[in-house]
């Protein structure tokens, strides 16, 4: 019995050794901020706003479109606000 365990005490220090030379090392790699995604880059696809003017809605359009975020916008006034449709 005790040759048996003998024999796996090697093997379970490496593997615990192993383990603990891992866990710093993957908890050191950078993370990912989601803080910096913007709207736009969220949901490209779909509508966006309200905008209080027309001209705000198609500046933002256009803003989009340069950046491409999407090819195709369209402004729209419904129940009474500017909303923005991309494609």
């Amino acid at each position: 019995m005790y040759a048996k365990l003998l024999r796996t005490a090697p093997a379970a220090a490496l593997v615990t050794l192993g383990l603990m030379l891992a866990g710093p090392a993957a908890s050191a790699a950078p993370q990912q901020s989601t803080a910096s995604v913007s709207a736009e880059q969220l949901r490209p696809n779909g509508k966006h706003g309200p905008y209080s003017s027309e001209g705000s809605c198609k500046k933002a359009g256009k803003t989009g479109q340069s950046k491409g975020h999407w090819k195709h916008y369209q402004c729209r006034y419904d129940h009474h606000q500017w909303w923005l449709y991309t494609s």
